[in-house]
């Protein structure tokens, strides 16, 4: 009896868990796709009430149109150079992704997307620099500080543009 209802309270969270976040991957970007309904820890903004669940369509969409636009969006932002983490739009691929749907004040589907390197070279690790646990996958991530290797974007789904491009700062 105790074993099956090990059983049920395992499947009951696997499927709790799955129904939360989405993994997608292709050979460019892996990245996870968090529901309408997951609870965003430290942050009530943006409620559930005005979230929705990104579709594989549209995140296939908006990293074909990312592939296209981040070296124009990343030209001249400051917090990337020597000492600060990678050139973005040189190292696209070796970002972990978070994506998350909400509806914004002018009613428009935005998704905004936390990038999380995932690069990291001997020569970082001897720094000090770890590669991520993975939690990325199941825990959504807020991160402070570490300049280029963590940065954050919005996407406008109807307009296919991108606004609120954000670089960590450097402590």
């Amino acid at each position: 009896m105790k074993k099956l209802l090990l059983i049920i309270l395992i499947l009951n969270f696997g499927f709790t868990f799955s129904q939360e976040i989405e993994l997608i991957e292709n050979r460019k970007f892996e990245g996870a796709i968090f529901s309408n309904s997951y609870e965003i820890p430290y942050s009530e903004n943006p409620s559930i009430e005005k979230r929705f669940t990104p579709t594989k369509k549209e995140i296939l969409e908006l990293e074909k149109q990312l592939q296209n636009d981040i070296k124009k969006i990343n030209k001249n932002k400051p917090n990337q150079g020597k000492g600060y983490g990678p050139i973005i739009h040189r190292k696209l691929k070796k970002y972990d992704r978070q994506y998350i749907g909400f509806i914004d004040q002018y009613g428009q589907k935005v998704i905004h997307i936390n990038f999380i390197w995932n690069g990291y070279s001997l020569w970082e690790s001897i720094r000090g620099w770890t590669k991520p646990d993975g939690t990325w996958k199941s825990e959504w991530q807020v991160i402070f500080d570490g300049g280029s290797r963590y940065w954050n974007i919005n996407y406008i789904i109807d307009k296919k543009c991108f606004v609120d491009f954000r670089v960590n700062g450097v402590a």
